[in-house]
């Protein structure tokens, strides 16, 4: 037997026992993944969380798409054109595009959808991805009715969409699952019941045919997906396991093909026992904490830009991660600059005077030896972000910061989050499109993902105008202004621009390590059709 070999069967074996996972039997045609958490729903406007994603692309399918290599591509649409002046898109649909239970795609179902995510009523959540749509902001604000949205079915299979201004991302911005239709017929006959099993319809690759909570849900190919011929596994089946080591258990026991659950402290040992499995691949994310700046003392500059000072980011990353992260001061992730930026000039004072810059800072909000800071810093309970916690409270106790740790569910977490009931939080956040403005969204007033509650008008007005510019060169540089400027806020501490790691079984193919949704479509089984 192998030295890696017997490495394997070790590893597995110092995992604790655990009940079976009650997975379907190996077949070819069948994919079972692992996901971090259940989801609260399955409505594409409604959903949030990291975990959402991979269900939710399986299931629904905009007007555009990710290729397996990252490019846009066609979906719902067949074609589109852009006006001159950048503000008309015109979109013709697929003549074969359906729902999962054969009715016709239309240019109807997205003015319908469209206009409920941004309805002030409905409460969704992804509101903010439209918002060059014409109309679009002040409709979500109950400013304009939805009628006014600039959205027009021209015919059953030609849309057009017209903005505020020029938007040269808005095309990468259609390609997020949130920025998929929904079916108005089911929608208005099943009300929020809409997404139970047996009732819901979806258009993409695949349909929801079974949930069983805390155990799995069952897709099963969609027989009327306009690439039907083009799907070679015909179920994928999700299992929420929010435990990293239970994770990795079922995956050595072949009960799951793909997980991203995985141990931190098993990375190591798993680049020498399974190199041709575990993957990690340069995400465009950012690994962040969130203050909630809505709250004392966090109100204050001074304590938020202290707490980040207090954080060595390159122990962080070369001694603590080492997983190919980038240390990170700001919120835009380097890659998607087309070449570097100057760092701030905090970044080039040694450890030691960041600390004591640090402690003058508190000092100076009332903060001492006598009077320390403290706080709950929440996170989830996966092994990387647990270690995470720990060194940044160590190091924040350098600074004579007391922080108090608490774990939560992703899905409690998010619920927090959202409702801002909390103090400090750490979060991941990964881009919905490949482009600066993406993580604008953790700052902006108006979007469902600041968190912190930071708020800053001119800001805002900046971002707008950043819209309106045409010229790449020219947006890229006012665009690194407004971060420049948003940094000087201390809103949120970037910690580090963040890879994603991944166990694939061999007999997945067709799986990339690009920043594009891991679609089962794009897949195949080995042995399969």
């Amino acid at each position: 037997m192998s030295g890696m070999r017997r490495m394997a069967l070790s590893m597995l074996a110092a995992l604790p026992l655990l009940a079976p996972l009650q997975a379907p039997e190996l077949e070819a045609s069948v994919l079972r993944r692992g996901t971090n958490d259940e989801l609260p729903t399955f409505d594409p406007q409604y959903v949030v969380g990291n975990s959402a994603g991979a269900i939710m692309y399986d299931l629904f399918e905009g007007l555009v798409t990710r290729a397996p290599d990252g490019a846009l591509a066609p979906a719902i649409a067949a074609s589109w054109s852009i006006s001159e002046d950048g503000r008309v898109y015109t979109f013709r649909l697929k003549s074969n595009a359906k729902w999962s239970d054969g009715k016709a795609i239309t240019a109807g179902d997205f003015v319908y959808s469209f206009r409920r995510m941004l309805d002030p009523q409905s409460g969704t959540r992804g509101a903010s991805a439209l918002f060059p749509v014409l109309n679009a902001t002040a409709i979500s604000v109950g400013e304009k009715p939805v009628d006014s949205l600039g959205v027009k079915a021209v015919d059953p299979t030609t849309l057009e969409i017209t903005l505020e201004g020029p938007a040269p991302y808005f095309i990468s911005l259609l390609a997020s699952y949130s920025n998929a239709p929904v079916p108005a017929h089911v929608i208005e006959a099943h009300g929020r019941k809409w997404t139970q099993p047996g009732t819901m319809v979806t258009n993409g690759a695949y349909m929801l045919s079974k949930v069983v909570t805390n155990t799995y849900y069952q897709l099963v190919k969609n027989p009327h997906y306009h690439s039907a011929d083009t799907v070679s596994i015909e179920e994928v089946f999700y299992y929420p396991v929010p435990s990293p080591t239970t994770s990795l258990k079922r995956y050595l026991a072949g009960e799951l093909d793909v997980i991203l659950n995985i141990p931190f402290n098993q990375y190591e040992n798993l680049k020498e026992t399974r190199p041709g499995e575990f993957q990690i691949a340069r995400g465009i994310g950012l690994g962040y904490l969130s203050i909630n700046n809505t709250l004392p003392p966090f109100d204050d500059v001074r304590v938020r830009k202290a707490l980040s000072l207090a954080i060595d980011r390159d122990v962080i990353v070369e001694k603590l991660l080492r997983t190919g992260d980038e240390p990170a001061w700001s919120v835009v992730p380097t890659a998607i600059w087309k070449d570097p930026s100057e760092p701030p000039a905090f970044n080039r004072m040694s450890p030691d005077d960041r600390l004591a810059e640090a402690r003058r800072l508190l000092n100076e909000a009332g903060f001492n030896r006598s009077n320390p800071l403290r706080f709950t810093f929440v996170f989830s309970p996966v092994e990387r972000d647990r270690r995470l916690a720990v060194a940044y409270r160590s190091m924040w106790k350098q600074a004579g910061v007391e922080a108090e740790l608490e774990t939560l569910g992703m899905r409690a977490l998010m619920k927090k989050a959202a409702d801002r009931e909390y103090q400090v939080m750490r979060l991941t956040y990964y881009a919905i499109f490949n482009d600066p403005v993406s993580f604008f969204a953790l700052i902006r007033g108006d979007s469902f993902r600041n968190y912190s509650g930071y708020s800053n008008a001119d800001i805002d007005r900046r971002l707008a105008h950043a819209d309106t510019i045409r010229s790449d060169e020219e947006r890229t540089a006012y665009l690194r202004e407004i971060e420049q400027r948003v940094m000087q806020d201390f809103p949120v501490i970037p910690s580090h621009f963040q890879s994603r790691a991944f166990l694939v079984n061999q007999r997945v193919e067709g799986w990339t390590n690009s920043t594009a949704p891991k679609m089962a479509k794009d897949l195949r089984l080995n042995g399969g059709p």
